[in-house]
C-alpha cells in the first residue's frame, strides 16, 4: 500500500461520515415516506481484502452494489453495498410484494431493481454532496449509478481502483420504525487525487 490515511485524516472521514449520514437520512425519509434514522457511522480504512474481513460476510454472499465515479475536478469512486437480506427488506418496504430468497438479479423485477437502486443512489448522491463541501468543489458523476447483483468478492473488486490507495469504509445502519438496514459505503480517492484530499482535511 503506497498511500494510507493517518489518524487525523481518518477523523476527517469520520466527520464526513456523520454529515453524509444526516443528509441521507433526510432524503430517505422523503423517498420512503417513513421516518429514517441512522446510526453513528463506523469508519475504517484498508485494502479490499482487509475491508472484506470487517464486513462479517462471506466471499460468496450475494449482495447488491452501486458504483459512482467522479472524475473532475477531484477524482474518486464512491460505492454502496447492500446485503441480500437488506435488498429483501427494502423490497417489502417499498412495494406490496415480498420475497424470501434471492439467488440472482433474475429473481427481481425491473421495478424492484429500480426501487432498490433509487435507495442506493440517494445515499451515494448525499455523500457526494458532503464530499463537495469538504473538498470545496462542485462536482457530480457523469453517469448515474446502476444496481448490480453479484457475490461479495466480485463487488469488492469493483468498488475500488485497486490497492494503490486505501478504501475507506463507512458502515452505518438505517432505521425505520420497524426495520433496520445495514449499509456499507466505500470511498476511494484516485491515486492522482490523494494530495487534494489531504489538503482539504486541514483547510
Amino acid at each position: 500500500m503506497t498511500n494510507t490515511f493517518n489518524e487525523k485524516e481518518l477523523e476527517a472521514f469520520k466527520e464526513l461520515g456523520n454529515v453524509g449520514a444526516g443528509h441521507a437520512a433526510i432524503a430517505l425519509t422523503k423517498l420512503l415516506s417513513k421516518e429514517v434514522d441512522m446510526s453513528i457511522p463506523f469508519i475504517r480504512t484498508g485494502s479490499a481484502l482487509e475491508i472484506i474481513e470487517l464486513l462479517d460476510m462471506k466471499d460468496d454472499d450475494l449482495v447488491g452494489y452501486e458504483i459512482s465515479d467522479v472524475d473532475t475536478p477531484i477524482r474518486y469512486r464512491l460505492s454502496v453495498i447492500f446485503g441480500k437480506e437488506v435488498i429483501i427488506n427494502l423490497i417489502s418496504l417499498l412495494t406490496k410484494t415480498s420475497k424470501s430468497e434471492i439467488s440472482s438479479a433474475d429473481d427481481l423485477t425491473a421495478m424492484q431493481m429500480s426501487l432498490v437502486q433509487e435507495v442506493g443512489s440517494t445515499i451515494i448522491l448525499r455523500y457526494i454532496s458532503a464530499l463537495n463541501k469538504m473538498l470545496k468543489v462542485d462536482s457530480m458523476p457523469d453517469v448515474a449509478p446502476i444496481l448490480k447483483i453479484d457475490n461479495l468478492i466480485n463487488a469488492i473488486d469493483s468498488v475500488g481502483y485497486g490497492d494503490e490507495v486505501d478504501l475507506v469504509l463507512v458502515q452505518l445502519d438505517l432505521f425505520t420504525d420497524k426495520q433496520k438496514f445495514e449499509c456499507h459505503l466505500f470511498i476511494q480517492p484516485h491515486i492522482d487525487s490523494v494530495d487534494e484530499y489531504r489538503k482539504a482535511f486541514f483547510l
